[in-house]
């Protein structure tokens, strides 16, 4: 990925140029501009990997139910088997030929009977035997399919690691220039009022002001924008899945003139998201190498809003 400014080229160029060249380098607002540019991207890779964690989840958890079921139907099949093998040596070893002498002696007129329930019980524990099969090969297959989606999920959170890696390398350099163009103090905040659940959770968000954005993190020492509305709604109870689009999939929707403190703000390409607050404020987690802050709700183009 290439950004619109080669940032150690520009760097080396700052130092040997003449004051009054390097002044005309890139300013604050056209840093900040690439800058959201990278974070968007940043945020999509992050949210992805998030989706992706949770469906890796998903997969291991049924993996190990498979595994679990196994054993068990292995040991029925090597009951039927037992039983087939313990009939079908009676009939040629026990007793000296006993069950064939049982079936040969008696009432000839009854004879076909007795040889035809012989039959049925072979049958049936061959029946029973083939069908224990037949769920053990079906259960095998269905352990190695989830098996192979264990392995692509595993991929495919290494790939979106590895660009969340590039991205953050390349956001990093960027911070790094706009820290020296123009060093930003974080005023501070308390929290407004709120009421019912939303005050538990808004305070919660309030108070994790200052911690470090952390990749794929809903706590405690870090956390990623929807990691923070994960952490902050469980204190009233609330479980939402770790990603911005599954947390927008399970939020009643409300309007713009319907928002109250604790509300989430979800940002176009699902991305990213926050916690309104009150007065056009929100609360989130931005990205890397910066922390939870107070911001204005309308730092990128708004999709909607949800209350869970």
């Amino acid at each position: 990925m290439k950004m619109r400014y080669a940032v150690v080229a520009l760097a080396c160029g700052m130092a040997l140029l003449p004051a009054g060249q390097a002044a005309a380098d890139p300013s604050l607002e056209e840093v900040q501009a690439d800058l959201q540019e990278r974070e968007s991207e940043l945020a999509k890779v992050i949210d992805d990997f998030n989706a992706s964690q949770e469906e890796l989840k998903a997969a291991e958890e049924t993996y190990e139910e498979l595994q679990e079921e196994l054993p068990e139907l292995q040991a029925v099949v090597e009951e039927s088997y037992d039983s087939v093998a313990q009939i079908v040596s009676t009939v040629y070893t026990g007793g000296e030929f006993a069950m064939i002498n049982s079936v040969l002696g008696g009432d000839p007129e009854t004879f076909a009977d007795r040889l035809g329930y012989l039959q049925s019980i072979t049958e049936l524990q061959g029946d029973e035997l083939r069908h224990h099969m037949d769920a053990v090969n079906e259960l095998e297959e269905r352990l190695e399919e989830a098996e192979l989606l264990l392995e692509q999920q595993d991929e495919i959170v290494n790939e979106l690691e590895e660009q969340r890696e590039e991205i953050e390398a390349e956001i990093a350099e960027l911070e790094d220039l706009r820290s020296r163009i123009t060093p930003v103090e974080e005023p501070s905040y308390d929290a407004p009022p709120a009421s019912g659940d939303a005050s538990v959770v808004v305070q919660f968000a309030y108070d994790q002001l200052g911690k470090p954005y952390q990749y794929g993190s809903a706590g405690p020492n870090g956390f990623d924008c929807s990691g923070l509305m994960k952490a902050s709604w469980a204190q009233a109870g609330v479980n939402l899945p770790h990603n911005v689009q599954m947390q927008w999939n399970q939020v009643s929707k409300v309007s713009r003139d319907q928002l109250r403190p604790g509300d989430i703000v979800f940002y176009e390409g699902m991305g990213h998201n926050a916690m309104y607050v009150g007065d056009g404020k929100i609360v989130h987690a931005p990205r890397t190498g910066d922390v939870v802050k107070v911001a204005s709700i309308n730092i990128m183009s708004i999709a909607g809003y949800g209350r869970p």
